[in-house]
């Protein structure tokens, strides 16, 4: 009963933290200052501190507790990996790169059509298609340090040092030469720490600790504080506790809550840019622009972000073409 608790909790923060992603990417524009409307703005600034930290905290935790604890082997987790993130990016820098090209009349940026620029969206993700597929990124190279990982796991002390080693390369500004953030690797030092973070918050069970909800508030609180401060980095850790908490206090009475949606969280992340985009760039844009409805249209883009790609996915799901379950993400028929 416990670990059917704990995978609920999780399900409940991971379902949260995917809908905290789409609502960043609701982008609705007042045509007349042609800039987001200032209440859409501060709400999702607020969150930056808490959404994609959050996203990479769960990936961790989800490293050790589906791979690390099961004592998964260095060559099936690369070949589990290499399946599950690194054929959804290859295909999804195409895609995205392709209906840039022909939705050019739409979009906000353009493509620069050379051959060059296409194969820099493999590498470089600022400026191009590939900007949001900047995690995926992020998330191969953690996967590479699988090995130390493990070891790190074997030895309690070794967790701890290991621990503040991520934090204190936190605050290293590397600036790459040239100025060009190849796969992310300038920045991974910025989030290593979270995703080690899920790790060893997993690895020592302190999600145990988190069953009040004063503790809740008392978080939300901390995390308040810290975002009018600007302690990111401790802002963005209680941003991430408090979730947690939060989540394992729904799952109490609301275990089944975001059920309809939590099992496509990655695939929501890969594919739901191009409905949001859609209501945005179209519907909003050109067909029904009505600056008193925007709270509609805004909630119609958060559902057509979430909704549409996990209708795709199931839909996927049913078809034998295990190349297209590759392509998204989904576990590959055998």
């Amino acid at each position: 009963m416990q670990e059917k608790q704990r995978i609920e909790w999780l399900a409940i923060v991971r379902g949260l933290n995917i809908l905290l992603v789409v609502i960043a990417h609701t982008q609705l524009i007042d045509i007349s200052t042609d800039a987001p409307f200032p209440i859409m703005e501060s709400f999702n600034s607020c969150l930056v501190p808490i959404r994609m930290p959050l996203f990479i905290f769960c990936s961790g935790g989800l490293l050790f507790l589906s791979r690390i604890n099961k004592q998964w082997t260095i060559k099936d987790l690369y070949r589990d990996k290499v399946q599950r993130i690194i054929c959804p990016f290859l295909f999804f820098v195409v895609f995205y790169y392709l209906l840039k090209i022909a939705m050019k009349a739409f979009v906000k940026t353009k493509v620069d059509y050379s051959v060059a620029d296409f194969l820099l969206s493999f590498a470089i993700y600022s400026n191009h298609p590939s900007v949001h597929l900047w995690f995926l990124a992020v998330l191969t190279w953690f996967m590479l340090l699988y090995p130390l990982f493990r070891w790190l796991c074997q030895s309690n002390m070794k967790m701890i040092m290991f621990l503040f080693f991520s934090i204190f390369i936190y605050f290293i500004d590397i600036q790459p030469v040239p100025e060009r953030n190849y796969f992310y690797l300038f920045t991974l030092n910025h989030y290593l720490v979270y995703f080690y973070f899920g790790i060893f918050f997993f690895r020592f069970r302190l999600y145990d600790y988190f069953n009040s909800w004063w503790l809740t508030v008392v978080l939300i609180l901390l995390y308040v504080t810290t975002y009018t401060t600007h302690l990111w980095l401790l802002c963005s850790m209680t941003g991430i506790l408090a979730v947690v908490s939060l989540g394992r206090q729904i799952a109490r009475f609301w275990p089944g809550l975001f059920s309809s949606f939590r099992e496509y969280i990655y695939q929501i992340y890969l594919i739901s840019l191009i409905f949001q985009g859609f209501v945005e760039l179209i519907v909003w844009r050109r067909l029904f622009y009505c600056p008193q409805a925007v709270m509609l249209f805004f909630v119609l883009n958060v559902l057509v972000g979430v909704y549409i790609p996990v209708i795709i996915s199931k839909l996927t799901e049913r078809t034998p073409y295990r190349w297209l379950h590759l392509a998204l993400g989904l576990k590959p028929k055998k």
